[in-house]
């Protein structure tokens, strides 16, 4: 832009018309000759403001001065102003426009350039988002096959499908034969599940450990303490691999927690396992029960069916003789049924 429209462009920057200035170009139009105390006086407004009005209307093309000094002002219609003094910034505008998409495009054509480039894969070294099903397989059989020293998995949820176990087991039972210790978290209720149990009875025989909690946690399998696969949030399919080491011994220290607190799952069930199984379910259901949870809820925590859930919420209800939830919470407290049994 050469310094002429500079000039004009700033100045329009700033400019607006005022409610004034319609009179002013009124008086213009008249075709009488235009001295600013006339128009001071006729208006109602002071010379200086005249002066101004008619200044801004000589800056939009609305008005030009005959001569200097005269004065008479001729008027020019509004649409021959605004394509005298507007075109010429329209047009400057469309090539700078021009200019910014054609950088833009060139800008945007080294993309696939950066990304294939070494720095861009430090970056993203230690993130890796996975959509589809079939790439987390892949991804976990890779890394179960490099896996040298330890993997913890933690599967929340019950009883897992059979076809997963299927899969699973050979890819597990390879990495026990080749030493590497393993470890794995289940929720109670995947006791009951018998395609469960039995893959931990083959898993367990060649020195893999498993152990069953009440407690809520997340889906996370950790190789060497080097990987980190963890659920994608909103997509069940998916999963997220992390190699950042400081998420990594984060994701580490959380399963150490619960797998400390957690109990042996034992295939070889007795009774009094069964029971004491139960009753750290519904000591949780109770827990859960009082802090407000709906059934649904609740399910989800425990990683029980619905069904089972509302079927344990409604002995819980009979045994208290509460008619409501709100009362089974009020009765819970009471009778101190959350407290930790005294040494």
């Amino acid at each position: 832009m050469n310094d002429v429209g500079r000039l004009v462009w700033d100045k329009l920057a700033d400019l607006r018309l005022k409610s004034m200035d319609s009179g002013v170009y009124g008086c213009v139009l008249d075709g009488a000759a235009v001295d600013l105390p006339s128009l001071s006086e006729a208006l109602g407004i002071t010379v200086q403001e005249a002066a101004e009005s008619l200044e801004r209307l000589s800056e939009l093309g609305l008005v030009h001065q005959e001569d200097v000094g005269c004065p008479l002002y001729s008027p020019v219609g509004p649409e021959s102003a605004a394509l005298v003094t507007l075109l010429p910034l329209e047009t400057e505008l469309r090539r700078r426009t021009e200019l910014i998409a054609h950088a833009r495009r060139d800008l945007e054509s080294l993309v696939p350039v950066y990304h294939d480039s070494s720095a861009w894969r430090q970056r993203m070294k230690g993130v890796q988002v996975l959509g589809r099903l079939q790439d987390v397989r892949n991804v976990l059989a890779e890394h179960a096959a490099n896996c040298r020293d330890e993997v913890l998995t933690a599967q929340p949820g019950g009883g897992r499908r059979t076809e997963v176990l299927e899969e699973a087991v050979e890819r597990d039972e390879n990495m026990l034969c080749s030493g590497v210790r393993m470890r794995t978290l289940y929720q109670h209720s995947a006791r009951f599940s018998p395609p469960t149990a039995a893959y931990v009875e083959r898993i367990t025989l060649q020195g893999g450990e498993v152990r069953t909690t009440s407690a809520e946690f997340m889906r996370l399998i950790v190789f060497d303490r080097r990987v980190a696969v963890i659920s994608q949030a909103g997509n069940s399919l998916g999963a997220v691999v992390v190699e950042e080491p400081s998420v990594v011994d984060f994701a580490v220290q959380a399963f150490e927690h619960v797998w400390f607190n957690a109990e042996p799952f034992e295939v070889d069930v007795r009774r009094e396992h069964i029971e004491s199984v139960s009753e750290d379910v519904d000591k949780a259901l109770l827990r859960l029960l009082a802090s407000g949870m709906d059934d649904a809820a609740i399910a989800r925590r425990l990683g029980v069916s619905l069904r089972t859930c509302q079927r344990r919420v409604s002995r819980i209800l009979d045994s208290l003789g509460a008619r409501s939830r709100f009362q089974a919470g009020f009765l819970i407290h009471k009778y101190g049924l959350l407290a930790e049994p005294s040494a």
